[in-house]
């Protein structure tokens, strides 16, 4: 077997395995084979030999006709300038038998990447002229080829705009004369397709696919494309189904191209005449949905883009707008969303604010926003409760009424908020009024008030009052109570102007926690909390009530729903001057503490469900902390608090510290209280606070004790630096010591991606323990050792943790270039340089987010400056060896070693090594993109 013979068996058997082998891990490896195989140069007579082989399957035509196009796209420079007529006559010699009548199938998607292919290579090429007109004499006269010219003509189009095709050194002029150039030549062979006898309905869609392409390119004059025959064939292919699609895309291309009204308003004024005589088509089609999406887009497209038009000649265009309001009146709602840009761009427009001229002709406009807001209300009723619906379908009906919310807010920006509330008040009490209504009647429209409700005034004293007063009057239904409830929520800033009826609205809001539907009492927490935010001046005669209610309703609430009430309730804590509000806060506090220190001092051990319930009162309490944060100031009655509330913490975390979801909890506690109590009021428990996060992360491994250990040292950095703070300096530096080390042992049994978490809160405590105590520190024998984890977890997958871990690494390696530092960090770069090389390296190439590029030239540099000139080049060479080739060239990483040998022997100071990791980054884009490209064209088969 020849080495051709043997290359081209290599490639199908990958592909054998990438589409049919069951082994994912084989999938992979071929695909990885097959990328890189395309940079070679081998590729090009491969892909040749496949693509002319009788024999060869689809996968390897489809293979060899995409790789063709990839090689011509990105490595054209392989072929001297003389062979490339013989690259284009060997494709174009390809082409023809993709169409002829017996063509294997699939050849299709073949002919497509080669006519890509084709069309990268002529705008590549400037010596081949006459392009166009040779692709028109060799493919357009037999109709069996023509589809091979009318795909070659597309793919040119669209290739002009590939921001991947390299410029040629003549730039722009190659483009203009092959394109542009070709223009009104390619309108007149398809104007003249179009109107042959016997066109097939394959025929008439590639031309209309081909029109397309060169209209997103920009690259057809409209006014000459109107003037052709083509403009009344794309109308008069609305009428057969097999042609309505593709008549509907090039139409709505035709009026997006045209949305520059001054530039093109003739072509505008032979558009709209015949898209406003498709009216009747909404109604003689209304049972079919796919042909009223059709319609719909295209009304839809020339509104937005004729908005202009509209605007200037209001009476002339009211005909096109109907027919968009009767589209969004249309049952489907998979059709009704089309029209909503539609409605937020005429909402700026018909607008009694901004001064309209000739109000008179925009009555009706008026009208239709009115009509607008009535069916829009309507498709926010919920189905028929005997109609079944699933779990799927409940919640996208859900996120699409959040949407229509938006075109009422549109309704509202014409008609004014106060008529639109007015009409959906109406709608609720006409819907009373009927002996039996069902409760989406009531429902809908008191979700439409809710939506409305950023546009209304909190100072309307016209349509609001009677909503208030409307609520006691609504029917006791669950799905009624929760959209009242939520109308509440909403208003809660109008509420606090109008605090007369609060006692009500409160206690309409906590009845919903007395309705079984989880629902309800989801939006009274809600509904609580907003109005406590809001109201909470207003709200602290009613203190002593919440606190009975959390005392005696508390019990019965769902956990996030409790959480959501105490939160409630610090807002109108922290509303208070600062006594007071110390006092309220111990007052709700007080009663949890008491019952995690039962459990915590309990004789025996406590069951799992008493367990929880401690869990839940610790996160009860940092909701209220989470609010009221800290007090301006604390008072000093309040200091021992810190110490007193930390014991009972301590005392449940030496009996209970290996319960994950308490660590959670208390860890976040302990976090608050930092931000609430000052350095005087935590001076007593720092010690203590250090030992017991120590000894809890050595007995459990839980990121939440490191969490916290790294808070401390950030609240106490500043003293622990000042003159004076040396014994401060050094008990931080213990606690560092000790995580640092129990760590160590915990990476023994288990790997850095197993305890992800735990990574990346120890490099976030590193990081604080560097800047709070920076010479304790990175003076402490345990810095290699940080520095070896750091490592560690910038394997870990997750982007903020590389990014955390590449900060930290840039952070050590700034500070390695003071000389106060420079002794002591020298060594940890040099002992772990290779390691250094071997994640960095690969890291920019293959994983790292981009966000963390820049760190990278600073690790490196105090990297390989670290070590000898020669292990610095080995240990560069080795790391992306290990980077397979598809993800980058074997000539990049050459060129890349070179300019790093370049920046060691250069002064100091030189910006080679950003520039090399830039152009490495860079190379790895290109073959990252190319890669999706090609996994992109190869999903065709």
């Amino acid at each position: 077997m020849s080495s051709q013979e043997q290359a081209t068996a290599t490639v199908l058997q990958a592909l054998q395995a990438l589409y049919h082998d069951p082994d994912n891990a084989a999938k992979k490896r071929a695909n990885e084979w097959l990328e890189e195989f395309q940079h070679s140069v081998e590729a090009w007579q491969t892909a040749h030999t496949l693509l002319t082989s009788a024999d060869a399957p689809l996968e390897g035509r489809l293979f060899s006709a995409q790789t063709l196009r990839a090689k011509i796209l990105y490595d054209l420079s392989q072929v001297p300038r003389e062979s490339l007529p013989s690259l284009r006559d060997s494709l174009l010699a390809a082409l023809g038998p993709l169409v002829q009548p017996g063509a294997p199938a699939g050849s299709r998607a073949v002919l497509t990447q080669l006519s890509l292919a084709l069309a990268d290579l002529a705008l590549q090429m400037p010596e081949w002229t006459n392009v166009v007109q040779g692709m028109i004499d060799q493919f357009g006269n037999d109709p069996a080829t023509v589809v091979v010219l009318l795909r070659f003509l597309g793919s040119l189009a669209e290739e002009s705009l590939n921001p991947r095709l390299p410029v040629p050194p003549e730039g722009s002029n190659v483009y203009d004369a092959l394109v542009s150039g070709s223009a009104e030549k390619v309108i007149g062979i398809l104007s003249m397709y179009i109107q042959a006898s016997g066109i097939t309905t394959q025929i008439q869609t590639e031309i209309f696919e081909t029109v397309r392409s060169w209209l997103r390119a920009g690259e057809f004059p409209v006014s000459v494309v109107a003037q052709s025959p083509l403009f009344a064939a794309m109308f008069n292919a609305l009428e057969p189904d097999t042609l309505f699609d593709s008549a509907v895309d090039v139409i709505c291309d035709l009026v997006h191209e045209t949305q520059e009204i001054q530039d093109n308003m003739d072509v505008v004024e032979m558009i709209l005449p015949r898209l406003i005589a498709l009216r009747p088509k909404l109604d003689e089609y209304t049972d079919d949905p796919d042909r009223i999406r059709g319609y719909c887009r295209m009304f839809s497209e020339a509104g937005e883009c004729y908005r202009d038009v509209i605007k200037m000649h209001p009476r002339e265009s009211l005909p096109l707008v109907e027919a968009i309001m009767v589209c969004t009146a249309y049952p489907d709602l998979d059709i009704v969303p089309i029209t909503f840009q539609f409605w937020w761009l005429l909402s700026s427009i018909v607008n009694r604010s901004s001064g309209l001229q000739g109000e008179e002709n925009w009555m009706p406009y008026f009208a239709i926003f009115e009509t607008l807001q009535t069916t829009i209300i309507g498709h926010l009723h919920f189905p028929p409760d005997d109609e079944k619906q699933t779990a799927q379908e409940r919640d996208e009906f859900r996120t699409f009424r959040h949407r229509m919310g938006d075109t009422l807010k549109d309704c509202c920006k014409v008609l004014g908020a106060p008529t639109c509330l007015r009409k959906s008040y109406e709608l609720v009490i006409a819907a009373m009024a009927k002996p039996n209504p069902s409760w989406q009647e009531i429902e809908a429209p008191l979700f439409s008030m809710r939506s409305m409700g950023a546009e209304v005034d909190p100072d309307d004293d016209e349509v609001m009052p009677h909503v208030m007063e409307l609520l006691p009057k609504l029917p006791d239904h669950p799905r009624i109570r929760y959209a009242a409830i939520l109308v509440i929520s909403r208003y809660t800033q109008w509420i606090d102007r109008h605090p007369q009826n609060l006692a009500f609205q409160l206690q309409y809001i906590s009845a919903g926690f007395d309705m079984a539907e989880d629902e309800v009492s989801a939006a009274a927490a809600q509904a609580m909390k907003f109005m406590c935010q809001d109201c909470n001046r207003h709200l602290v005669p009613f203190l002593p009530q919440l606190h009975t209610f959390v005392t005696t309703v508390g019990e019965k609430l769902d956990q996030h729903d409790m959480v959501e009430v105490c939160e409630a309730i610090a807002y109108v804590i922290s509303s208070l001057p600062a006594a007071e509000a110390a006092t309220a806060l111990q007052q709700f506090c007080q009663p949890l503490i008491a019952g995690i220190q039962m459990v915590a001092n309990a004789p025996e051990e406590a069951p799992k469900q008493t367990l929880q319930k401690v869990a839940d009162a610790l996160e009860q309490i940092d909701s209220y902390l989470a609010v009221v944060r800290t007090l301006d100031p604390v008072p000093e009655s309040c200091f021992a608090t810190a110490a007193s509330v930390y014991a009972v913490i301590d005392t449940l975390l030496a009996r209970y510290a290996s319960l994950y979801y308490i660590s959670e909890r208390v860890g976040s506690i302990l976090r608050r209280g930092l931000t609430f109590f000052p350095e005087a009021a935590l001076q007593p428990v720092l010690q203590p606070v250090l030992a017991r996060m120590a000894s809890s992360f050595a007995e459990t491994g839980y990121a939440s004790y490191l969490w916290i250990t790294g808070k401390v040292a950030t609240k106490f950095g500043d003293s622990a630096r000042r003159p004076g703070g040396e014994n401060l300096a050094a008990l931080l530096t213990g606690a560092f010591e000790s995580v640092t080390n129990s760590l160590a042992k915990l990476l023994q049994v288990q790997t850095a991606t197993e305890i992800a978490d735990v990574m990346d809160d120890y490099v976030h405590c590193f990081m604080a323990f560097i800047n709070a105590v920076p010479q304790n520190t990175l003076a402490s024998p345990a810095i290699q050792l940080a520095v070896s984890h750091t490592l560690a977890a910038l394997m870990c997958p997750a982007p903020q943790t590389v990014l955390v871990c590449l900060d930290m690494l840039a952070l050590l390696a700034q500070r390695a270039t003071h000389t106060q530092f420079h002794a002591l960090l020298q060594p940890a770069f040099a002992t772990y340089a290779k390691p250094i090389l071997a994640l960095v390296l690969p890291g920019i190439v293959q994983g790292f987010p981009e966000d963390g590029f820049d760190q990278v030239p600073v690790i490196l540099q105090a990297t390989v400056t670290s070590i000898p000139a020669a292990d610095a080049e080995a240990y560069a060479t080795e790391a992306l060896a290990g980077i397979p080739g598809n993800a980058l060239p074997n000539s990049e990483k050459e060129k890349f070693i070179a300019e790093l040998r370049a920046y060691i022997a250069a002064p100091a100071g030189s910006d080679r090594l950003k520039s090399a990791l830039l152009n490495l980054l860079r190379a790895a884009r290109r073959a990252r993109e190319r890669g999706r490209q090609s996994r992109k064209s190869l999903g065709a088969v």
